[in-house]
């Protein structure tokens, strides 16, 4: 590995294109402003056309989330260059660049703690930190059932055949620190994920939520927006009331 690793930032969106590029290009700016700009973007979308100025691989529209797990465990690696890459999501991505600790460096994994595990408990895919030796490592193992969770296969079914191949998964305080999902931390992380968070992140500009999240999430997720708006932008949760209801 060099001197100075190499971090790359990758995203797969088929459905939310306008919030994912939003989450990516925060993500980018946030870490350019810390001096830590990433090497390498790699985006898997099915419409690169929504993705100006931005390099795009293209993909088909993904349908379910087995297609999600096969492409997070298996074209990852044919791309990915950088000595690290930092995976996001539209609900999941850098919140507090300035939280950014080099310790994250010496883990080949690192992902928000789970609370429903004593064992094994990091961690969360959605904002995740993963060395190319791990990404290659993944790509190399027999994925059977890919309706597993690409998370759980690989912090939890394959963890201890990962740590033999020399990857090693970071400890619970790491990972508290590197990323929030669920419970809530009254401390600054680097970043986050769930879409329980996005009405106090979007909290200034709750409307662009709003107007951008994909009839399937408002039909499917609504109900984990609907507290947070309530107590940050009742007008947008009376929004998103409204257009839940015109979906029948």
């Amino acid at each position: 590995m060099s001197a100075k690793p190499s971090l790359a930032v990758a995203i797969v969106d088929t459905d939310l294109h306008v919030l994912a590029r939003q989450a990516l290009l925060h993500s980018m700016r946030a870490m350019e402003q810390q001096g830590l700009p990433f090497s390498q973007v790699l985006i898997y979308s099915d419409r690169p056309e929504l993705w100006p100025g931005l390099p795009v691989i293209p993909v088909p529209t993904l349908r379910s989330i087995t297609e999600y797990n096969l492409l997070i465990t298996r074209e990852l690696a044919k791309h990915l260059s950088a000595d690290f890459v930092l995976v996001i999501q539209y609900d999941g991505f850098v919140l507090n660049a300035d939280q950014f600790s080099p310790h994250f460096l010496h883990y080949d994994y690192i992902g928000a703690p789970w609370p429903n595990y004593e064992r094994n408990d990091v961690g969360n895919g959605g904002f995740s930190w993963r060395s190319k030796r791990l990404v290659h490592a993944v790509a190399q193992l027999d994925y059977d059932d890919p309706t597993e969770a690409e998370d759980l296969f690989i912090c939890r079914t394959m963890r201890e055949t990962l740590e033999r191949a020399h990857c090693r998964f970071a400890p619970k305080a790491i990972a508290s620190h590197f990323s929030v999902e669920f419970p809530a931390v009254p401390y600054p992380t680097f970043g986050f994920h769930g879409i329980f968070h996005l009405p106090n992140v979007y909290r200034e500009m709750p409307d662009f939520l709003i107007d951008h999240l994909s009839d399937r999430v408002v039909k499917t997720r609504s109900g984990y927006l609907l507290p947070g708006l309530q107590a940050v932008a009742p007008a947008a949760a009376q929004r998103l009331q409204e257009r839940l209801a015109a979906l029948g």
